[in-house]
């Protein structure tokens, strides 16, 4: 059986359903992050601490590691995606039905672009939704305060004036059966383990704007990221971006996701 989880960020990741101890402690989690009284601090600790079974007790003597290996797995991805959403503000309890009324179709009259465009705000996080029986609902509030982007240079020329993004932690290069490379003004990469071609590292502070190309031998996604507050995770075949970000475009087409990060002028 398998599982689908929606990042923050507005990916999604799938990851066979687990069972046994890790199904408990991954519910536990789940739980926690929805609950009002449970700190981020407290959700912190419980997935970075000892009753973790993802985290390897074998590094370090003593000490639950988060290793290369482990940020790898999408159920860890999962988990930090909680400790996340425990920084955003909380909201008021009410159902998704009653919050999220506007179809699609509706919403793309409204903002005069097509149904695609729509669908692709609400992978990107960009318009809030909810999912009922395969169908998305919008939330008329995020769909009137939404602002159409105008494609072209002007987006990038824009983001440059914002404040630089920071330290970004990140699992690039190529592996067996995927690629994930990114593209921005910095051009540095700072190295702290390597399997081969696969680097596990950071981003350092200063960039304004990152692409991203994600490639197996049947696809090629590509995401453009600026910098956001809050924390996000970017996942793909067992790479990841994970900082503060938010992202501003995708492409899933195969041709035109590489043909677009062939294109982007870092900035």
């Amino acid at each position: 059986m398998k599982t689908e989880y929606t990042l923050l960020s507005g990916e999604t990741v799938e990851f066979a359903t687990p069972i046994g101890e890790l199904g408990d402690f991954l519910r536990r989690v789940l739980a926690a992050a929805k609950e009002p009284s449970v700190t981020e601090a407290d959700l912190n600790e419980l997935v970075f601490g000892p009753e973790n079974p993802l985290l390897n007790t074998t590094v370090v003597a003593g000490r639950s590691v988060a290793t290369a290996e482990v940020y790898r797995d999408p159920i860890f991805h999962v988990m930090l995606d909680c400790i996340a959403r425990k920084r955003r503000p909380a909201e008021p309890a009410v159902s998704s039905r009653a919050r999220y009324t506007m179809t699609v179709p509706d919403a793309a009259q409204q903002l005069g672009i097509s149904e695609s465009a729509v669908r692709q705000a609400i992978y990107a996080g960009r318009l809030r939704a909810s999912k009922e029986g395969g169908t998305y609902y919008l939330d008329p509030r995020s769909v009137g305060g939404y602002r159409v982007s105008k494609r072209g240079p002007r987006r990038q020329d824009q983001a440059a004036k914002g404040p630089p993004g920071g330290v970004l932690d990140a699992r690039i290069g190529s592996g067996p059966d995927a690629s994930f490379r990114v593209k921005h003004s910095r051009d540095e990469f700072e190295l702290t383990e390597r399997h081969g071609a696969e680097w596990t590292g950071t981003v350092p502070p200063g960039w304004r704007r990152i692409a991203i190309l994600g490639t197996t031998k049947e696809r090629s996604r590509y995401w453009e990221i600026e910098p956001a507050e809050g924390e996000s995770v970017l996942h793909f075949e067992g790479f990841y971006l994970r900082g503060g970000f938010r992202i501003v475009e995708t492409v899933s087409t195969s041709q035109r996701a590489e043909a677009a990060f062939k294109a982007f002028q870092p900035r």
